[in-house]
């Protein structure tokens, strides 16, 4: 019997209060016993007065925000390993000449991966520059606010400079990097850095006014620019263009940190491929991205987040990452199982970003919904015997710590 996720999907879709709600939600799961199963629910575009609105569907391509971090930028840095372009132990500051100088010569890729190099969280780059190397050069100028190693702070920045350095290493563009390297070497058609076709995209969000208040009101992270200092915040759907303000106003769309598009069943073959396959990425490298980067602190490896999936069984090691669109990738590290939620959830819904349902929890209401069905079918996937285990991390289930940009 194959799993039917739709009453999973209506789940996600009915989490959260009044105005919270997300418009439409996608989920996925891939498993050698069921293939790729897909569900769909709510709206791609809401309805409107003037409009019919799109009803969700399992074909539309989803604006990935964060998640781009593990399916582009950490995807290729495997690659680059696996391949000897790219030491994670070696310093990054032969890569970026304006990275350098006191504790920055220290940071490597490895610290960058694990956000572990000191680097602030979020910098408003298009409140300074619209260009996008002059943004990259501004990043590479921020100073740390911590030595290199001493904590882990999740950054944007980071992985804006990720992306210059494989950039660096591949005298490519970055886009054209995660397709060599990535998109077709899998046959991803479809899964690409933005703008895309408008039509095909499911609503990212419904304008910049979270950013907006962002700089306006310096929380979460303090700034020192006014909404005066950049002129083309959106005040309408943003569609087909990535909703994250530094990809889209500064960094032309195409960023290590955001700006990633693609379809569920495409994205599920990339995570597969990422944590399973070891023609595409060696077992080695595998688990030195897949482990803990720090054995202090268990829930991050090298790009990807670590967390225990709850299921009837027992836990399952599980590695992935979420988006701040609504968007969260996880696979297994144990069997062969890859699950994704996408749920617009900056689409349609109201009040501040404090208000928003986190991701963490939309997914977690996937997962759940997920696993209840794959249970239900008899097709949850076996631990694969000798398969090594990633080292257990502290409790069960989606984790609840912050990972979401802006």
């Amino acid at each position: 019997m194959s799993p039917d996720l739709t009453t999973a999907a209506r789940e996600v879709l009915d989490t959260g209060g009044p105005g919270q709600r997300p418009a439409g939600v996608c989920l996925g799961v891939a498993t050698p016993a069921t293939g790729t199963v897909l569900a769909a629910a709510g709206y791609a575009m809401r309805p409107d007065g003037a409009t019919p609105g799109d009803p969700m569907a399992t074909r539309m391509l989803f604006d990935l925000a964060s998640v781009t971090k593990v399916a582009a930028t950490t995807a290729v840095a495997m690659r680059l390993t696996a391949a000897g372009r790219l030491d994670l132990d070696a310093p990054v500051s032969p890569h970026l000449t304006g990275f350098r100088g006191g504790d920055k010569d220290r940071v490597t890729a490895a610290d960058l991966l694990a956000h572990r190099a000191g680097l602030i969280p979020w910098w408003p780059l298009y409140c300074q520059t619209t260009d996008r190397e002059t943004a990259l050069d501004l990043a590479e100028r921020l100073p740390l606010q911590a030595p290199p190693g001493h904590r882990r702070t999740y950054s944007d920045v980071g992985f804006q400079l990720l992306g210059r350095i494989v950039e660096r290493i591949t005298g490519t563009g970055l886009a054209t990097a995660f397709q060599q390297w990535v998109a077709q070497p899998l046959g991803l058609t479809r899964t690409r850095y933005g703008p895309v076709d408008p039509a095909a995209a499911a609503v990212s969000a419904d304008d910049d006014r979270i950013e907006s208040s962002m700089v306006r009101t310096g929380e979460p992270y303090p700034v020192p620019f006014t909404t005066a200092d950049f002129a083309g915040w959106r005040t309408t759907a943003v569609r087909g263009t990535a909703a994250d303000g530094n990809a889209a106003h500064a960094l032309a769309g195409v960023s290590g940190h955001a700006g990633l598009f693609a379809p569920l069943d495409e994205l599920l073959g990339l995570g597969a491929a990422l944590v399973h396959d070891e023609a595409f990425v060696p077992a080695a490298v595998r688990s030195r991205f897949t482990a803990a980067a720090d054995s202090r602190d268990l829930e991050q490896g090298l790009g990807f987040r670590r967390f225990e999936l709850a299921t009837p069984n027992g836990p399952v090691p599980m590695v992935g990452h979420g988006g701040f669109t609504g968007t969260h990738l996880a696979a297994a590290t144990d069997r062969p199982l890859v699950m994704a939620v996408a749920a617009t959830r900056l689409h349609g819904t109201r009040g501040a970003r404090a208000d928003l349902v986190p991701v963490d929890v939309l997914a977690h209401r996937g997962h759940l919904g997920i696993v209840r069905s794959l249970t239900q079918a008899d097709a949850f996937p076996s631990a694969r015997p000798g398969r090594p285990l990633t080292a257990r991390t502290p409790g069960s289930g989606t984790p609840t710590h912050v990972q979401e940009s802006p």
